[in-house]
Formats: structure tokens, sequence, C-alpha cells
């Protein structure tokens, strides 16, 4: 008895869950109608079910539920095709309404309240499916605790989320969530960041490395500097992209939907055709049934959920449809280099005095110049200049160069950093004996960067940069798979062959500037090729928006090149790309593979009824039950992995 009692208990509380989380839908009328709907015939079919099967069979008092069955399914049916035809949508409803009015006409009330409740069922399925999209985003939502521990000069202060402003720094203890983007300042911490960039394993966070709103804290205790809050940061645009996704429709979506315009006039005219030829109503009504384009229509959406879904569990993160449709025809993929094939930390290695200034001096000025630089190579000289205990100053003036370099008034002086034709171009003169050192420096591969102080060359910043460890075998596998690989730098000539001779990319365009990595992209385009452009700098923003399809590295990259590409690396895993590609292409696989079915099962199900075999009660079912094997071919895609590739030797 205790046993029995629990178990109620324990279904009650299911139950209530369940009408709180899905209460919308549940209300919604569809639902409503096709409960009622199908309570009416399950009742009419308990008490007469010959009358199903039979359109001879004798009547009783349950011939009246099924006309009420009937009509409180057709009633909600007629109402959708009428607001489908004021949109200028003449598909899905329009030949189904056509078909249990003429079956309530001649009387067939059973055959019209099994064709309107089967219909309707499809459809409160999928409603059903919508609804726990809406759900699982709104779960996102959930990750944010509601109130935050911010550190005050006074002290510590409790404040709800929304209150949270950028630049305050707020506490996050073990076991709490993070709720903002941002900075560690102090501390460190184990955060499980699974829910954001799929990663299984909880990552150790430091001083200076960045933390995810929604992440969880499992170990230690941070204080984090807020940079993005409530929708910008990460996890709002995830959201905010994931609802994007789902809202845009790929070109091949588009194309269905004209054609499947065409449906109702052609369903209609067969169908009086072939009640002109044989005189028997019942088959135009079954034809206006199985002319239904619900099938096709499913064919393509459900595929590009899947594949969306699949890419988002393996921590990347693509915007819409359109872009899975347009992956899949890549066949040339261009890299950036620094931080998106190498680490994109690159180290300081030396500071070389050229005009007697000491180099502690140079390095100082120059890590003001660069305190307020999202470059890679000025995080660098920052951080170097932090590690030797260096006092670095905010600059009085800062203007980023893109593509060339930085200018700033540190402590009262102009400091310029960037390349000799930066330098060469603003008239600064560099010695001869230094040119000869530049290019001593390039032929080993280093990457050098001059600093001129106060308009005069004062010193050079020599970088290490090492390319990441997955970058090689990606770079492998894509080609396996056909992909024509190249490499896009605004680094040295030299630099950037070694770096492709180490990675096995023969075609390389190096020291270009911004603008001029568009011109390649086009150039490249212009071949006829369908070209992906991985980057993730501020620099890459434009060929990013120019290539067919922009992918962000999305934790090292700026937040310019994560909202220009279509897709976002979330977790800077490189090895996602060829997986990326795999899927895209198995995903239109499977749009032409259901295609092709519900073409087949349309041609077979007319045929069936122009010979009299299907009635309008089995030609609902073979409907219904048709798009089983599209969903299940797309559904697939959730859980397809890359197939194992091995490394060449």
């Amino acid at each position: 008895m205790d046993r029995f009692t629990t178990y109620c208990v324990t279904c009650a509380r299911g139950a209530r869950s369940f009408t709180n989380q899905y209460r919308d839908f549940l209300l919604d009328p569809g639902t409503l109608f096709t409960l009622a709907s199908g309570l009416l015939l399950i009742l009419a079919i308990a008490l007469n079910p010959l009358e199903v099967v039979s359109e001879h069979a004798p009547q009783s008092g349950a011939h009246w539920i099924y006309l009420a069955s009937a009509l409180a399914g057709s009633s909600y049916i007629w109402w959708s095709a009428f607001q489908g035809i004021r949109a200028g949508d003449f598909t899905a409803d329009v030949p189904v309404s056509l078909a249990t009015l003429a079956a309530l006409l001649i009387g067939q009330y059973a055959a019209a309240a099994v064709v309107a409740v089967l219909l309707l069922l499809g459809g409160m399925l999928e409603e059903f499916v919508a609804a726990r999209a809406g759900h699982a985003l709104e779960d996102l939502a959930r990750l944010l605790p509601d109130r935050v521990t911010v550190r005050r000069p006074d002290g510590d202060v409790s404040l709800p989320l929304d209150a949270v402003q950028v630049g305050e720094v707020v506490l996050v203890r073990p076991g709490e969530r993070v709720a903002v983007d941002g900075e560690v300042l102090s501390g460190m911490a184990a955060l499980n960041q699974a829910a954001i960039t799929g990663e299984s394993v909880p990552v150790e966070k430091r001083p200076g490395d960045r933390v995810f709103a929604g992440t969880l804290n499992e170990n230690g205790a941070i204080e984090v500097r807020t940079t993005q809050v409530g929708e910008r940061t990460t996890l709002g645009q995830i959201r905010r992209m994931v609802l994007e996704a789902q809202e845009n429709k790929a070109p091949i979506e588009r194309v269905l939907n004209r054609y499947a315009r065409f449906y109702t006039p052609a369903a209609i005219l067969l169908g009086l055709a072939l009640w002109a030829l044989t005189g028997d109503v019942l088959r135009a009504i079954t034809v206006l049934i199985v002319f239904c384009p619900c099938v096709m229509v499913l064919a393509t959406p459900t595929a590009l959920v899947a594949s969306i879904g699949n890419a988002a569990l393996r921590g990347s993160l693509v915007k819409r449809g359109a872009t899975v449709e347009t992956l899949a025809k890549v066949d040339t993929i261009i890299f950036d280099k620094t931080g998106t094939l190498t680490t994109g930390r690159p180290r300081l290695a030396a500071v070389l005095p050229v005009d007697g200034r000491p180099a502690g001096e140079i390095l100082r000025l120059a890590a003001g110049a660069e305190k307020f630089s999202e470059h890679p190579l000025g995080r660098s000289v920052v951080q170097a200049a932090r590690e030797g205990s260096l006092v670095v100053a905010d600059p009085q003036a800062f203007e980023a160069l893109p593509g060339a370099g930085v200018q700033a008034q540190v402590e009262g002086v102009a400091v310029l950093l960037g390349k000799p034709q930066l330098l060469a171009g603003r008239g600064i003169a560099i010695p001869a004996g230094v040119q000869a050192q530049l290019d001593e420096l390039a032929g080993e591969g280093q990457l050098v960067i001059l600093a001129a102080i106060d308009r005069r060359m004062s010193g050079l910043l020599v970088f290490e940069d090492s390319s990441r460890p997955q970058s090689r075998p990606t770079i492998r596998r894509l080609q396996a798979m056909g992909m024509r690989t190249v490499l896009l730098s605004g680094d040295h000539r030299q630099t950037a062959q070694r770096v492709a001779g180490e990675l096995g990319i023969q075609e390389v365009y190096a020291e270009v500037l911004p603008q001029q990595k568009v011109e390649v992209v086009r150039q490249i385009q212009a071949q006829q090729q369908v070209v992906a452009f991985v980057g993730d700098g501020i620099n890459d923003g434009p060929a990013l928006a120019t290539a067919d399809v922009g992918v962000a590295m999305g934790l090292g990259g700026t937040d310019l090149a994560i909202e220009t590409a279509e897709i976002s690396l979330l977790s800077d895993d490189l090895s996602r790309l060829p997986h990326l590609i795999h899927l895209s292409r198995q995903a239109m696989r499977a749009i032409r593979q259901n295609l092709a079915f519900s073409l087949g099962v349309l041609a077979l199900a007319v045929l069936l009824t122009i010979v009299g075999i299907l009635t309008p009660v089995t030609g609902a079912l073979l409907h219904e039950l048709s798009s089983i094997p599209v969903i299940a071919n797309s559904a697939r895609l959730i859980g397809l992995q890359e197939p194992g590739m091995e490394e060449a030797v």
C-alpha cells in the first residue's frame, strides 16, 4: 500500500510539472480541438466500430457522435485553411478541408472524423516538438542565478542579476554558477563549461582567463570583472542565435515551399478528374487527403534542425539553417594564421634595443601603448611587462591600425608599434643594420614588431608562436575530404610559409591587410569555388562577412568576428571543422532522401487511390505514417559522428 501511495504521489508531481512546463501548449486551441475531436471519436468507435471500416455498416446513435467528432476537428482545420488563404498560403490545410467537407456532405461522418483527428494529431505532435524546443531555450536562461555577489569598496553586496553593470567585480563561490561574461581578476577555480563549449572536463581558470555566464564553479573561488551582461553574454547570444536559426529558412526550404503551392490546384484537378471518370466521390476525397504536402514540407526543416542540434552538442554554434546548405558545398577553406591555426597567444621572446634606450623602458612604453588592444601580440606585450613587475600606465591616446599596428601617447611620449611598412609610411627611418637583423629573424620564421618612440626607431619586439596541436591533423582530414586549404596572414612571408610548411598547406598569401583579405576571398570565389573563411580577430571581420561561410574561433575570437561569422567554434577546437562539413553533407543527403521518399509515397498513394484500394481512412493513415521515416531519417543526424580518419604519415 505504501509503495502504491508513493507511486501515485510521484505520478501526480510529474503530471503537475508537465502541466506547468507546457501550459501554453496544452491550452492552445489546436490542442483543445484535437483532444475534443479525439475523445468523441474514441467514444463513437467504442459504440459502433464497424462504421469506421465500412461505409455500409448499420447506423446507430454513434453515427451522430462521429458527426460531432468530425465537426469538432474539421472546424479547426477549416479555420486554419482560411487563415492560410488570407496569408497567401494554399498548402496543407486547404485540400484536407475540402476532403472533410466533401465527406460530411455525402454523410461519411466516420471517415471525416478519422481524417480530421489523424491530421490534427500530426499537427499537435509538431507543435509539441516546437514547445519542447522552446522549453529547452528557457532552460538556458535558468542556468543563470537570480542574485549576484558584487564586490564594492564598502563591502560585498547581493544584487539582482539585471542590476549588475559592465566593469563591476563579481564574486563566484564554489557550487555557484557564473552570472556574467568576464575576466578572472584573482583566485583559481575549476569551471564546468559543458553548457557553453561542450567540453566535458572542468577547465582550470586563473587570473587573466575569460569566463562565461552559465558555467558552473565546481571548485575554488574567483573574482570576475564583468565584460558582458544579459543578452550580450555568450549564453544570451546562443539563445538568440538558436531562435534566429529556427526562424531563418534555408534556400532549399524556400524553394520547396514555393513548389508546394502547386499542390492544392493539382490535388483539386486530379480529384475532380477521378470523380468524373469513376463517379466515386470517395476516391476524389482520398486524393485530396493523400495529396497533402505535409511530409514533403517536413523533409527539410527536420534535417536542418537536427544538424544544428548536433553541432551545438559538440560546441559549434550554427546560426541559421541556410549555413548548413552552403557549408555542404564548400570546397575551399581559407585560414587566418594567428589565433586560428596557431594558439594566438604568442610569447614575447626578446626586446632588442636599437637606439640605446633600456629594454625595460621600451617594454614598459610598448605595454602602455598595447594596454587597450585586443590583438594577441598586444596582450603578450602587456603580459610580459606585468611578469617583469613593470608598472603599465594607461595611454593618454590610443588608436588601433588594423593590419598594421597601433599608435598611442604613453607617459607623454608618442609610441608607434607595427611593421616596417608602417614606420616607413610615417617617415621613420630604419637603419641598415636593423633591416639586416629583421631579414635574419624573418628568415628564421620569427615574428618581429618594430617600436618607434618619439618618431625614432628604438627597438625590436621578437615573438614566438606555436601551432595548435589539432591544426595539422585537421588540415590533413580536410584535404582527405577533397578540400583546398589556403593560409592567409598579415605576417611576414617567411613566418607564414614556415607555419604553412609545418601544417602541410601549399597555398599561402602573406603580408595582406584586412581589405586585401577580402580581395583574396573574392579572387578565389571568382574561380567558381565556394569559400569558408576561418578567423578570430577584428581584422578578419570583412573576410568573414565576404566568404560564403564565416567560421569564428569562439573563445579566443573578438566579438566582431563572432558576430560576423555564421558559425562559432565555442571551444576553439579546429578539429570540429571536418565534423561540421561531414555533418552538413549528410544533412543535405538526408534532405534529398526525405524528398525522394515523400514523392515516392505520394505517387504510390495516388496510384492506390486511382485503382480504388485506398479509402479516406486508410489514405489518412498512410499519409501520417509516411512522416515517421522522414522524421527518423532526420533525427539520426543528432547523433551523427565523423567517421574515423587515419592521419597520413
